[in-house]
């Protein structure tokens, strides 16, 4: 069994890839950054969790962590997202470019956010 099949019994997820379009504050050119990411859920918690992929050409410096978690909580049939002090304390770039993730993942997921 392979780990990823593996994976998907465990948790019920299997990991997958989404390439998040972002202009940073400055209004540079767009830059395309590949993620790899999990959803799992316990109870009425759900985790993304979203790792930029070393194929990702170059890494911008305002992109720190390289690896993060988004938690939401699930409540009247919509997905409301949980404050993660981690995610917003880096800086501005790096708080909207977690935003905008978890938005194009639950949009691809359909799942409903409120």
């Amino acid at each position: 069994m392979s780990v990823n099949l593996l994976r998907l019994c465990e948790t019920g997820n299997m990991e997958k890839s989404i390439t998040i379009n972002y202009v940073p504050s400055n209004k540079a050119d767009t830059i395309s950054i590949l993620l790899k990411y999990n959803i799992e859920r316990a109870d009425n918690i759900q985790t993304v969790t979203c790792t930029v992929t070393k194929s990702t050409d170059i890494i911008p410096l305002w992109l720190h962590p390289h690896k993060f978690e988004i938690k939401s909580m699930f409540s009247n049939g919509k997905y409301e997202t949980l404050f993660n002090f981690e995610n917003n304390a880096k800086n501005l770039d790096a708080a909207l470019f977690i935003d905008e993730a978890y938005a194009a993942i639950m949009t691809k997921e359909h799942l409903k956010v409120g």
